[in-house]
């Protein structure tokens, strides 16, 4: 069963529904909810004739009109971040432990390293707790603006790590921090992919809802299993460059 908006709304403009959806999810409102509306709009579109622009407005400002009834703002909790906080401070450490072990076996925590851990491990809370604007800014933005935002915040994370290099704060065995740091990465990992948080797809009045919901979560699945890979490997890539030019500058 397709949940996707442009095949319940399939004679209204693309580009006016994706905007339409996306208002709508960053507001809280229920996928259902969405449906209901998507079948309204073409309806009338159907029945008038008339573009769905002309008739319902810019969609970012009709999204705000119906959230303004049908919005349910979903609670922040903040322990749903500490996995993943935590998950990305297990991979700073696995990183710089595994390049450590195969070296000399010894893994010098300076405050670069202080500095890379806990930028990831405050990174999900305020993603969490600013996320929505946020995602309009992202939405609003094009490619190379979010580049270049992505290549500054990078930036200034590694001339941080870079100019905390000298401050040495202790000298470890590699291994015995490598080994559960990759444990806890793991079992981080597992709990992401296995989280069974709400999933809410939008659905067409009289839908079977269990159908949609059941391709949601495989759906799910799949992308958190696609993102997560690449969050890990992208994180990894930027612990890797920030922990080699820290050494070399050293």
């Amino acid at each position: 069963m397709s949940t996707e908006p442009t095949d319940i709304a399939p004679h209204v403009d693309a580009v006016w529904v994706d905007a339409f959806v996306v208002e709508l999810r960053m507001r809280d409102v229920p996928g259902d909810v969405i449906g209901d509306v998507l079948s309204e709009v073409e309806s009338h579109v159907l029945d008038s004739g008339a573009d769905a622009a002309d008739a319902f407005g810019d969609p970012v400002q009709y999204a705000a009109q119906i959230a303004e009834t049908a919005g349910r703002p979903t609670p922040e909790d903040p322990r749903t971040m500490v996995p993943i906080a935590l998950g990305g401070a297990a991979l700073v450490l696995a990183v710089d432990g595994v390049v450590a072990w195969s070296g000399d076996g010894a893994l010098e925590v300076t405050g670069g390293t202080l500095c890379l851990v806990l930028a990831v491990l405050a990174m999900p809370f305020v993603v969490q707790r600013h996320g929505t604007p946020l995602l309009r800014y992202l939405v609003a933005s094009s490619f190379w603006r979010i580049w270049l935002l992505s290549t500054v915040l990078l930036g200034a994370l590694v001339g941080l790590a870079l100019l905390t290099r000298s401050w040495h704060v202790v000298t470890l065995p590699a291994a015995p921090v490598a080994v559960p740091a990759l444990a806890v990465l793991a079992v981080t990992a597992v709990l992401g992919l296995r989280d069974r948080s709400l999933v809410d797809p939008v659905v067409a009045p009289g839908a079977d809802r269990a159908a949609a919901e059941a391709a949601a979560r495989r759906d799910a699945r799949r992308t958190t299993l696609l993102v997560t890979g690449m969050q890990v490997g992208c994180l990894a890539v930027a612990v890797g460059m920030t922990l080699l030019l820290t050494r070399l500058a050293g």
